[in-house]
């Protein structure tokens, strides 16, 4: 608003109607007031206030509206134009602004559905494999010295179930970031659940405080920090595992580091664990660095805040 009685007066001083910088800052500064005021009667009544003191500036100022070259249809013109351009961007604005509210409903939608599957698999899948992983680990000691047979394929079996209730605790435990787990919170959840479910013990170390995080950013970082889970579990033979999480002032880096016996040398090309990871890192603008040997892997993940 100061901005447009500033140009009245510019106007006023250098001859009034037919001042050239109308164009250049009125319009600009009608446009610039529906931006930040969304209400339609404000904008309307701010636009009749400016339309109002042009036309007595015009008037009055220097020679005035020149009539005799039709100077009353160019000022009803503008006066048309000023109209237009206050109600163009305001109802603009008002379509944007109903496409972010459906937008975000819609997003707080999939979050509540999100959560209860989350919750459902945890209730009922999860819970039975559990009981089912019991029952075959006391079928294993039973069977240990009668039957060695049955005994191997007990254990097998077992090593299926634990596999198998490990990635059902991919939607569970990631189900609680759309309720408002922070992603330290959720790791070190998920790190717990490593421990309890594969006997391989995990924790969590972490550097610096925690930026507030998209949802996006925290379920693909989560993504990526299961998958790297996943691997230590099914291929290094680790005896321990170690998610480190360092927020900087630019960036966060995710590192998940085993002490197993390394990756094969076709890593990359076998399942689809490393290939997620990468697509996930790049949809977060970062990237996926791995190091690995003869003593360990190391899966890391370099993220800007955004």
């Amino acid at each position: 608003m100061p901005s447009t009685f500033l140009v009245t007066i510019a106007t006023a001083l250098d001859g009034g109607f037919s001042h050239h910088f109308f164009h250049l800052l009125y319009y600009p500064a009608l446009a610039g007031f529906a931006v930040f005021f969304t209400s339609f009667r404000l904008n309307m009544a701010f636009v009749t206030m400016v339309a109002t003191l042009y036309i007595i500036m015009s008037l009055t100022v220097g020679d005035g509206v020149d009539v005799q070259t039709s100077g009353e249809k160019t000022l009803l013109a503008r006066v048309v134009v000023m109209y237009a351009v206050g109600a163009l961007v305001n109802l603009i604005l008002r379509f944007e602004l109903i496409r972010w509210r459906v937008a975000a409903e819609r997003e707080r939608e999939l979050s509540r559905q999100r959560t209860e599957i989350s919750q459902t698999i945890h209730d009922t899948t999860a819970q039975s494999a559990y009981m089912l992983g019991l029952g075959l680990e006391d079928a294993m000691a039973r069977s240990k010295r009668s039957n060695p047979e049955l005994s191997v394929r007990l254990e097998a079996l077992w090593t299926l179930s634990k596999s198998t209730m490990w990635e059902l605790r991919h939607p569970i435990d990631g189900g609680r970031i759309f309720s408002g787990g922070t992603l330290v919170e959720v790791l070190a959840a998920h790190a717990d659940t490593f421990t309890v479910i594969t006997s391989i013990p995990a924790q969590l170390v972490r550097y610096g405080d925690e930026p507030e995080l998209s949802t996006i950013t925290r379920s693909l970082l989560f993504s990526i920090c299961h998958n790297a889970l996943t691997n230590a579990f099914r291929h290094s033979g680790a005896r321990s595992v170690t998610i480190y999480l360092t927020f900087d002032e630019d960036d966060l880096c995710l590192s998940v580091s085993d002490d197993g016996i390394g990756l094969p040398a076709d890593y990359a090309s076998r399942g689809h664990g490393f290939r997620n990871m990468q697509a996930d890192a790049e949809r977060l603008g970062g990237e996926l660095h791995v190091e690995s040997d003869g003593d360990g892997t190391s899966v890391s993940c370099v993220v800007p805040y955004v």
